[in-house]
């Protein structure tokens, strides 16, 4: 996706939920973050995913704004060498939306919702928050190749650990997500992702403790 379609897509959700961004500023600065160049894996490409998967279930998601916000703002604010992205990313999120005139009660519910990305184990509130954070991680289960892709984007991501600390820090990511019961929440991501997710996390924990 590049940032002229994400353009179009952005005034498309401002007609369809009614919000108005005067100059269009939001959107830009929102599409210009994501195109960063550091932004190998949390590119434009990610929300352009989310948005397919949004779009295929939505007879399955209830408040389809929500979602559809947290997709655009969830990785807004994103510097990888950071603890705090999801936070600052669900802050901006609750201001823009209030001042293009959306609700404080959908603010509130795209805010909630971008915290809980910070920790997917943890859940959300509800089927609709457990589907985002399905979508969100649903590359853990892609084919091996494309799996492969986005190790190495992440990698790239983080140019800044010194010796072996990216690994050290990798490995502590990859064991923790193996050691959950489960990597997805819902049935339907559950069912196509998760054999294939564990064996893409043991695959690369393999390789990067060699």
């Amino acid at each position: 996706m590049n940032r002229d379609y994400a353009l179009t897509l952005w005034r498309a959700d401002l007609v369809r939920f009614e919000l108005e961004d005067r100059q269009l500023a939001t959107g830009k600065r929102v599409i210009a973050n994501h195109a960063g160049w550091l932004r190998r894996y949390h590119g434009l490409s990610h929300p352009a995913f989310l948005f397919q998967e949004i779009e295929a279930l939505t007879d399955q998601i209830r408040d389809l704004p929500r979602l559809t916000y947290a997709a655009w703002f969830h990785d807004a604010i994103y510097k990888s060498w950071r603890k705090d992205n999801e936070a600052r990313s669900a802050d901006w999120a609750r201001m823009a939306l209030e001042e293009m005139g959306a609700g404080p009660e959908l603010a509130a519910r795209v805010h909630t919702l971008i915290l809980a990305t910070a920790d997917h184990a943890r859940g959300g509130q509800d089927h609709d928050d457990a589907l985002f954070l399905d979508m969100d991680c649903a590359i853990l289960g892609a084919p091996p190749e494309q799996y492969d892709q986005y190790a190495r984007q992440v990698q790239q991501e983080h140019v800044w650990p010194l010796g072996g600390d990216y690994r050290k820090g990798r490995i502590a990511f990859l064991t923790a997500r193996l050691n959950r019961p489960a990597l997805f929440q819902t049935d339907h991501y559950a069912e196509r992702y998760e054999a294939q997710a564990r064996a893409n996390l043991e695959r690369e924990l393999a390789a990067l403790s060699r």
